[in-house]
């Protein structure tokens, strides 16, 4: 197993002053610092040169590292409606602020994508064995019914636009050298998985989020399986998990996230890349990544 020092945490988290954040990450023990490519207070793409050099001086002057960048598709991601150019424009971008940083890691939220039907396991057929003494006529056996669905057919043409954005911000991603790790707040690990294999860029991967574990329907080895060779980035934070597959968030190691398992399947995958606490839904959120920190240290030792 390898432990590495890779932990880093949201920029947005400490201060809205980068020489702040970055400072207050070095006081809390932080590696690296990640940062939202179009914050109200700093976007990133629109820095002259001389203002990309102060920023990388910033962080330089602490010793501190950008573990990546991060932003999303707008609130209609890439539905039907939405503008994806202007989403396709932000995307190329941040990917050309980020390498240009040295960082080239983007983090994105795509918004809601087309869910997979999900099959229903069918019941089990009851026979003359397992009934016992309860006789059954020997009757043929009927065509196999097609399992039910309790996911409505993908719109072909949501999917096809979806697929078609995903394939350009593969090329763009393949042209700057940017690993782009996705993220969705509002679709299931399965409708991920989906974009990640109808796109087959070498480029794309996942950003994974043990809340996103928690909610999903999909058992956690079922994604490992699926998406753990594809993780590029670890969003850390925690949840208390309640009924309806909802979730409350808590300080990691508070919540229902089994860090030592979670780490464990992580170093399975082969994973080495940053683990980047994300306290910003906790009230207090300097105590939160720090107890965070101390919780996932702790739990990787263990392994």
């Amino acid at each position: 197993m390898m432990v590495t020092d890779l932990y880093s945490i949201f920029a947005s988290a400490l201060h809205t002053d980068p020489r702040q954040a970055v400072s207050l990450a070095r006081v809390n023990g932080f590696a690296g610092v990640m940062f939202d490519a179009y914050a109200t207070a700093l976007s990133l793409p629109d820095l002259s040169q001389s203002g990309r050099r102060e920023f990388r001086h910033v962080l330089s002057s602490v010793d501190r590292t950008l573990s990546g960048l991060r932003t999303d598709c707008g609130r209609q991601g890439l539905s039907i409606g939405a503008d994806v150019d202007r989403v396709v424009s932000r995307l190329d971008r941040a990917m050309e602020t980020a390498v240009g940083l040295g960082a080239p890691l983007v983090c994105v939220d795509v918004g809601p994508l087309p869910e997979p039907p999900r099959l229903v396991k069918p019941r089990s057929k009851v026979t003359p064995g397992m009934a016992g003494l309860i006789l059954l006529p020997n009757l043929p056996d009927p065509d196999p019914a097609p399992a039910p669905s309790d996911v409505a057919p993908m719109d072909p043409a949501f999917v096809s636009q979806v697929d078609g954005v995903m394939l350009e911000v593969g090329r763009l991603a393949d042209r700057y050298g940017c690993v782009v790790a996705l993220s969705s707040e509002l679709s299931t690990l399965g409708a991920l998985h989906r974009v990640l294999s109808s796109a087959g860029c070498p480029w794309f991967g996942v950003d994974l989020d043990p809340v996103a574990l928690l909610r999903d329907t999909m058992s956690k080895h079922d994604a490992f399986t699926a998406l753990g060779p594809s993780v590029r980035h670890v969003r850390v934070r925690d949840a208390v998990r309640g009924t309806d597959h909802r979730t409350r968030a808590t300080v990691v190691g508070s919540g229902d996230t089994n860090w030592s398992e979670l780490t464990a399947l992580l170093d399975d995958a082969g994973y080495h890349g940053w683990f980047t606490l994300d306290p910003l839904a906790l009230t207090d959120r300097a105590n939160g990544a720090r107890e965070g920190l101390n919780h996932l240290k702790h739990a990787r030792a263990r392994r």
